[in-house]
């Protein structure tokens, strides 16, 4: 219908089938067909030949104002969406915590920097699957991601985890603390991730009892406080011990075995839309690549 209302626009203009075939450079056999066409959908006539050319009907000039405004719709409708599309292809949004800012964060600002264009903006990852799902962010970065099948995960890296205690800390001097020492613990263990806590669950009934405490926080900066306040102990990654508090924290690396947290990009199926996602994916693999080659 729409090719149908081009013709019979321009036909409008040039006053001509002849001329209007020529602008819209097909037969005029083939303009008149499309013309029989719209006027079999409106039941009407839409011309009156005149000499040489032809003269619009009274059914034609209300079309014609009406098929003006419709070509004029369509076009407005291209450009928005040309300009979302752009939009969207230059802006990238990030599910993360703040666990993962210290580690990630760097890498982030080299992918910035090798596409300027590309504005990011990151998100707190509360339920970076869903938010996914739910199209609030673009990628997520995670180590907890329940296997759906409209989402894809790829391995970032691992980080190990280690055991944080407050500077005057019966162990504050040691350097290394086998895991099921932690039994002999006396005071409250606290811990975020997931996988640490169903190991040490499936471990100690003692541990499971310690971790049932009145302080509960998914922030790794508040359980850091509250080892410095000596109402606990907790475990972190390593990353992320230095840069709380400094030396009024020690660090004990645990063994055997040493907990280890694994960081995954996670991403939707089918991302065709927002192109900066994919050069985001590609990025990534790249600096995997490199890093196995210096490994």
């Amino acid at each position: 219908m729409f090719r149908q209302l081009e013709c019979f626009i321009e036909i409008c203009k040039e006053g001509s089938f002849t001329k209007a075939a020529d602008v819209l450079m097909i037969s005029q056999p083939t303009l008149s067909q499309q013309i029989r066409f719209l006027e079999g959908e409106v039941g009407t006539p839409l011309f009156e030949r005149v000499g040489r050319g032809v003269k619009i009907s009274a059914a034609g000039e209300i079309l014609y104002e009406k098929a003006l405004s419709v070509k004029r719709l369509i076009e407005e409708s291209k450009e928005e969406t040309y300009a979302l599309r752009n939009v969207r292809a230059n802006k990238l949004s990030i599910g993360i915590s703040s666990i993962d800012c210290f580690s990630i964060i760097p890498r982030f600002l080299t992918f910035q920097q090798q596409y300027p264009d590309i504005a990011l903006k990151f998100a707190s990852a509360e339920n970076p699957s869903q938010q996914l799902l739910d199209s609030r962010i673009d990628i997520g970065i995670t180590d907890n991601h329940e296997p759906n099948k409209e989402i894809h995960t790829m391995h970032l890296y691992k980080e190990e985890q280690a055991l944080v205690v407050y500077a005057d800390h019966p162990w504050a001097d040691r350097t290394t603390v086998f895991f099921q020492e932690l039994e002999e613990l006396e005071f409250p263990l606290y811990v975020k991730d997931v996988s640490i806590i169903e190991q040490l669950h499936s471990f100690s009934a003692k541990l499971a009892k310690s971790l049932q405490s009145k302080f509960e926080s998914t922030s790794t900066a508040i359980l850091l406080f509250i080892v410095l306040q000596k109402l606990g102990v907790a475990i972190v990654p390593v990353s992320l011990v230095g840069s709380f508090f400094g030396a009024q924290l020690r660090m004990i690396r645990l063994v055997d075995p040493t907990p280890v947290r694994e960081i995954k990009l996670i991403f939707k199926k089918y991302h065709s839309n927002n192109p900066s996602v994919q050069k985001c994916i590609d990025f990534f693999l790249e600096q995997s690549k490199k890093e196995l080659v210096i490994c």
